[in-house]
């Protein structure tokens, strides 16, 4: 500080102001540095603080709604994170704006139970689309006061109450959609004059009164108010009266229960106010029922009775199937006319392959049994996929126990094609590949035999009975399972064809069956996968590929993106479905179709160096085996390349893979070596 030199006693009073200037003004100065560099902060993350404090509001009311009702999506586990980042939205059901915004909440037929909290979408002010039909959710229709974009409203087909909120008539001045119906709703229809409104109805209630005669609701059709309490007016065509919209039948009035859900009981008899001579027309009314309905209950019964001797005597006929009896006896038929054509004789092959009554197998060391035995065997239904419905069949007299696929959508293919694709899968060896036992070809029917694996399948492994005393699969387990894949599609990306394009075809983690066997090769039961035991993966579901030109789509290859711009997919198509299976073993997320891209979403991620997050909660705890993880997952980012031609070749991603598990605990430039040696 400078100081201009003065006379005494002002030089002493100079000072003295000087030293209070040192004192105090600093902190003016001070303030306004921090207030400033808060300023850059916020300007360098390039979001206002009112802005943040939006994105705050929006999420805490959609979480809130996550938190009061519960859904078999298991939304808990889905909704985390902010919902929208970069345009793009990781929550299921939920749509995002190029702004980070939501801007559509779909949640369709998910088992939405409980009732919605108040002001769940208050702070959702950009929501264009909100659909919740198909669910359970009770309480009171959602208040939608303020979301003036919004267009589209589908609260159909639920279990909510009381009457409609009139400020969808007034405040939702763009609406174009809404719908209602199928639900407990009460009270009057709101004067709804909304100029855009294309879809309407409120059918399937218990509403009453007049229905407003505005010119929006004049384009509807009376189907769109049917089924409720007492609606009339010039809209549904139905005189409104005094006392009761129906003059023709006032059979009934309306009172209110003690929860305010409309009750419907009879008129009292002794009224003055229904015409005297209308009684005894009531009366024979009334009597005709009584007729009728004792009919009825009659014959019901004896129905019953029909058929249940009748399912009774398909179940004695055969057993495959289990509870799908009638599916498994039609099958038996079929069975029993391909066995006339083969001569009729149990021991004759309509193929060239060992077997009896049509059935073709491929072992002939192993044991054999014919198609009549099969069809005499208890079967268990294990589930029904894209390809068709699997059994898992017991054989009698103590045999062998096998997995029996019944093949649809291949109605079309010829016997010839048919023949020649199973021969090749039937020769298939490989520790990693589930063996092809047998097949069966008949024009209506098509069947695969497999050899039975006596465990569950890595979507089972990775995601069910998520939560409180569940065993999570650990991070060597998992790193064994995707080496294993990985050998066993380059095995069949090695042994079949050129011609046989995608090998596979159907890769994804629910066609991945994982067996534990001890170190010496003894099988385990699948729930005591310790340290002990070392899983064994089995590809299964592999090469129908060629047989379906026409159902491709319903393939797990078709979510490659060459398949969307209309190019054959090739063998890099398994590359890319590899890929997002060993996303989905490090990221534990489950796979959906209209879920986004999850491999953009994990490159996303490991470029912010926020990489540590896509990990699976159940593994992220062993911080001493980060560094694989992230190598997998680089890894796998390769394999899920958008362009097939950036992505490597199987030997190439079964040496990577091998080298996470040989290579030492921080040892980056194995990994980083990999893309450049692969451009």
């Amino acid at each position: 500080m400078r100081v201009t030199r003065a006379g005494g006693g002002d030089f002493k009073n100079a000072m003295r102001g000087r030293e209070c200037e040192r004192r105090w003004l600093p902190w003016p100065w001070l303030v306004v540095g921090v207030l400033a560099a808060a300023a850059a902060v916020v300007e360098g993350v390039g979001v206002p603080e009112s802005e943040l404090e939006t994105f705050r509001d929006e999420r805490g009311g959609l979480v809130a709604l996550r938190d009061a009702l519960r859904s078999g999506r298991d939304l808990h586990s889905n909704w985390t994170g902010p919902p929208c980042h970069g345009g793009r939205s990781r929550w299921y059901g939920v749509e995002c704006d190029g702004d980070g915004r939501v801007v559509g909440v779909s949640l369709d037929g998910v088992q939405l139970t409980g009732a919605l909290p108040p002001g769940a979408f208050g702070n959702v002010t950009r929501l264009e689309t909100l659909s919740l039909r198909d669910n359970a959710i009770h309480g009171a229709l959602p208040r939608l006061d303020g979301l003036e974009r919004l267009r589209v409203v589908d609260l159909s087909s639920n279990r909510f109450s009381g009457p409609i909120p009139r400020g969808y008539a007034a405040a939702l001045r763009g609406l174009t959609r809404l719908e209602l119906q199928d639900n407990l709703i009460n009270g009057t229809v709101p004067a709804f004059e909304q100029s855009e409104l294309v879809v309407f109805n409120v059918s399937y209630n218990f509403l009453q009164g007049e229905v407003p005669d505005t010119r929006a609701l004049r384009r509807f059709p009376a189907s769109a108010f049917a089924h409720n309490l007492k609606l009339c007016g010039e809209v549904v065509k139905t005189e409104c009266r005094e006392g009761s919209p129906f003059d023709d039948a006032p059979v009934a009035s309306s009172s209110s229960s003690s929860d305010g859900v409309p009750v419907v009981r009879p008129f009292d008899s002794g009224g003055g106010d229904s015409p005297a001579r209308k009684k005894p027309r009531r009366f024979r009314l009334a009597r005709w029922s009584i007729v009728v309905m004792a009919l009825i209950a009659a014959l019901v019964p004896f129905a019953a009775v029909l058929i249940f001797l009748h399912h009774s005597k398909k179940s004695r006929e055969v057993r495959l199937g289990g509870r799908a009896a009638a599916v498994a006896g039609d099958i038996k038929d079929k069975a029993e006319q391909a066995g006339k054509l083969s001569g009729g004789s149990g021991s004759r092959s309509t193929e060239s392959g060992k077997g009896a009554a049509g059935l073709q197998f491929f072992r002939p060391d192993k044991d054999t049994f014919s198609l009549d035995e099969l069809f005499r065997s208890t079967a268990e239904m294990l589930g029904k996929g894209r390809l068709g419905i699997t059994y898992r069949v017991t054989l009698d007299a103590g045999g062998p126990v096998v997995v029996v696929k019944r093949l649809r959508n291949m109605g079309h293919v010829p016997r010839k094609d048919f023949a020649h694709t199973m021969q090749l899968l039937g020769k298939l060896r490989h520790e990693n590949v589930v063996e092809v036992v047998a097949c069966y070809f008949s024009k209506e029917e098509k069947l695969v035999v497999y050899e039975h694996v006596p465990g569950c399948s890595l979507f089972q492994l990775l995601h069910e009975n998520r939560g409180e005393g569940r065993m999570p699969l650990s991070w060597p387990a998992r790193l064994t399972i995707a080496k294993g894949m990985a050998r066993g599609l380059a095995y069949l990306h090695q042994t079949l064809p050129l011609f046989h394009r995608p090998p596979h075809g159907n890769l994804k983690s629910s066609n991945v069956l994982v067996v534990f066997t001890a170190p010496g090769g003894v099988k385990r039961q699948q729930s005591k996968h310790r340290g002990d035991v070392v899983p064994v993966p089995k590809l299964t579901d592999h090469g129908f590929h060629p047989l379906l030109p026409h159902h491709g789509h319903r393939l797990a290859a078709a979510k490659c993106p060459e398949y969307a711009r209309g190019r054959r997919p090739s063998s890099r198509a398994d590359v890319f479905c590899l890929g997002l299976v060993l996303l989905e073993v490090v990221t534990g997320k489950v796979p959906v179709d209209d879920d986004g891209d999850l491999a953009e979403w994990a490159r996303l991620a490991l470029s912010h160096e926020w990489s540590t997050d896509i990990l699976d909660v159940e593994i992220v705890a062993d911080r001493d085996r980060h560094g694989d993880m992230l190598r997998l997952t680089e890894v796998a980012l390769l394999c899920a390349a958008v362009e097939p031609e950036r992505r490597p070749k199987m030997h190439d991603v079964v040496r990577m893979i091998d080298e996470i598990g040989s290579a030492a605990a921080g040892d980056k430039e194995t990994t980083a070596g990999w893309e450049l040696a692969l451009r």
